[in-house]
């Protein structure tokens, strides 16, 4: 897996935990070794660069990920091509020292060893994309591993579940900020220098950057501009003509921006069990773009297979099948040196975090309004997210509620709001950006987590510039305007005339006819006529239906068997009410979600050591909700500057 392993204080790296950081064989290793220091990398060789390099006088550089360059929107400078990214980060330390970190642009993970000093520095970029989870097995050891998942090979490590925080996960997909369902086991912050003294293993960290929601008055022509223009840049200097791009393509609009944008021919990949209305509008975008369009066709068997794989990418964010492309891994890696990706682009200019209003229409069903619910309590953000969920949880014997669980780890802490470690300087800031900030407590992290197993991995809507964009963007201009189709109109009148896959609706129209032809599409579709599909599973959407999916295919059975023992080491989990909710959900009722990431659990290599430490224990009362704080036993000094 790429990524980086380590064993601080007493202690070394088992074998199986040093190659825990290695998913393919072209990968380059890099191993460090020094008093009370062991460390193991994997990075893709086009990253790789010459590592570590010299960084000061007695200070040693590793770096996992790229950094194209430094500053942002209006001030930005990128790495020359002849510069290998390890060498410009040490380069621009040198020279400036940790000012210039808000100024790094890219996607990265640092690591530092001053021998003089005794420490070792682990710097994040501003959204955590590399996440490092870290725990202290004794009083004098430290481990870290790139995947939580490689823990469970970590010498003196006895993995156990957090279980607020599991049953956190098994509602929502994910645990919010820096805290993880194991117990002792955090994630390094997003956008923070974190460094631990070697000879007691002390630990500070003090943050650089964290994002601010400052939107400006300018009209809606120089958002479009700007980001139809800032992409186009952003792509002439990061795209080589020695090197093959991967897209992932929909029939939406955030992947056609990246084909409107992208400067060269690239390999378009699109998952789907069929060619359906997304797949037939995928096809025609990579067409009319001059693209090669791949379709990655999910088979019969494609369930019973990622729940083998990719449960073991899993850091408790998202289920096993939203590694969508890790089974056609390597079509993918014999067709693409890089991969690039749409992800966030809704996130970021649609406003999907802030809560949109709905209109119920009885039996026509619900609708959602062009305007943004108010936001103004931190109640208020947790009803957004209980919202999203499914209690109570049938399977989980503990009497935990979630809104109590959400409720304990946000609270106003001066003028900024702290949700599960994280700081935020308001409650819009909260809303807007913990679904991503940091990624590793995201719903999806799966999905990039997973690419850049493959290929060097790209997103460019973190981008620097183009983040520094969102930032200034009114909310009305999300809420009643489209940013990314006005760019891609922009760009590409071909692209931006091929309707949206979902509303029918081309992208080249304002959003008055794109709603209301959405909304015109959808009620056609739903209530009088539908293009057929093959079987019941299968839809047009990008992807199956799930809840028909378990009951047409026997993957869940086939797991609630081979994990019988599983659940019955684990005195949390109810082996009959898990079944009772598979059997009610063959006989009718939609309980997907609950399903879905249960069998995700089951199916981590975490889950089985934990299940084999738990068994010979006792079922404790749930803790009282109030006041839990950091559950990482690590002693920590927290600087926070930004």
């Amino acid at each position: 897996m790429v990524g980086l392993t380590g064993v601080l204080g007493t202690g070394t790296l088992s074998d199986e935990m040093r190659a825990a950081p290695t998913w393919r064989d072209e990968e380059v290793t890099f191993a460090a070794s020094a008093p009370r220091l062991d460390l193991a990398f994997s990075v893709h060789e086009l990253l790789a660069g010459d590592q570590p390099v010299a960084c000061g006088e007695e200070r040693r550089l590793w770096l996992w990920g790229d950094v194209y360059g430094h500053g942002g929107l209006g001030d930005y400078t990128p790495r020359a091509d002849d510069v290998d990214a390890p060498t410009y980060v040490a380069s621009l330390l040198d020279a400036h020292g940790e000012s210039i970190l808000p100024e790094l642009n890219g996607e990265f993970l640092i690591v530092i060893h001053d021998v003089g000093a005794d420490e070792l520095t682990l710097i994040t970029d501003r959204f955590a994309t590399r996440t490092l989870h870290y725990t202290r097995p004794t009083d004098d050891s430290l481990v870290f591993s790139s995947c939580i998942q490689g823990l469970a090979a970590a010498p003196e490590f006895e993995p156990a579940f957090d279980l607020p925080y599991l049953y956190e996960y098994l509602e929502l997909r994910r645990v919010f900020g820096v805290e993880t369902a194991l117990k002792g086991v955090s994630e390094l912050k997003p956008g923070a220098v974190t460094t631990i003294d070697l000879t007691d293993l002390s630990l500070t960290s003090e943050s650089y950057w964290r994002p601010h929601y400052d939107p400006v008055e300018k009209p809606f022509s120089y958002f479009v501009d700007t980001l139809a223009d800032t992409l186009e840049d952003l792509f002439t200097e990061w795209t080589r003509d020695d090197c093959t791009y991967g897209t992932f393509i929909s029939g939406g609009s955030d992947s056609r921006l990246i084909q409107a944008t992208l400067d060269q021919p690239a390999v378009s990949f699109h998952n789907a069990g069929w060619m359906s209305r997304e797949a037939q509008v995928a096809k025609r975008v990579a067409d009319t773009a001059g693209d090669e369009f791949r379709l990655l066709e999910r088979h019969d068997d494609h369930e019973a297979r990622s729940l083998e794989t990719t449960p073991q990418l899993s850091d408790f964010s998202g289920w096993f099948d939203q590694a969508y492309f890790t089974e056609f891994e390597d079509q993918i890696v014999s067709e693409a040196d890089v991969l690039v990706t749409g992800l966030f682009a809704d996130q970021l200019f649609d406003g999907i975090a802030l809560k949109t209003k709905e209109l119920e229409l009885g039996p026509l069903g619900t609708v959602p309004l062009p305007a943004r619910a108010s936001i103004s309590t931190i109640d208020d953000y947790i009803d957004t997210k209980v919202g999203e969920a499914n209690e109570p949880l049938p399977y989980f014997k503990p009497q935990y509620s979630l809104r109590e669980v959400l409720r304990d780890n946000i609270h106003w802490d001066g003028s900024d709001i702290v949700s599960h470690g994280v700081r935020y300087g308001s409650l819009t800031d909260l809303a807007m950006y913990s679904d991503y900030y940091p990624l590793g407590g995201s719903t999806e992290s799966i999905f990039p987590r997973s690419l850049m197993q493959m290929r060097p991995y790209r997103t460019p809507m973190l981008d620097n510039r183009i983040f520094d964009l969102h930032q200034q963007i009114p909310m009305n201009y999300c809420a009643r305007r489209n940013v990314v189709n006005a760019a891609i109109a922009k760009l590409s009148p071909e692209l931006a005339a091929i309707p949206h896959a979902r509303t029918g609706v081309p992208l080249k129209y304002s959003f008055p006819v794109e709603y209301v032809g959405g909304m015109v599409t959808a009620f056609y579709r739903k209530h009088i006529h539908d293009q057929p599909t093959p079987a019941s599973h299968l839809d047009h959407n990008p992807w199956p239906n799930r809840p028909e999916l378990l009951r047409v295919k026997s993957f869940a059975s086939d797991t609630f068997r081979e994990k019988e023992a599983v659940l019955a080491k684990l005195p949390f989990l109810d082996e009959a009410q898990a079944t009772a909710v598979y059997n009610a959900h063959l006989d009718g009722e939609n309980n997907m979600t609950l399903l879905y990431s249960l069998l995700t659990l089951l199916k981590m290599p975490l889950t089985e050591a934990a299940g084999d430490a738990e068994s010979t224990g006792a079922l404790s009362s749930p803790p009282p909700v109030g006041g839990r704080g950091s559950t990482s036993g690590i002693p920590m000094t927290e600087d926070d500057t930004s």
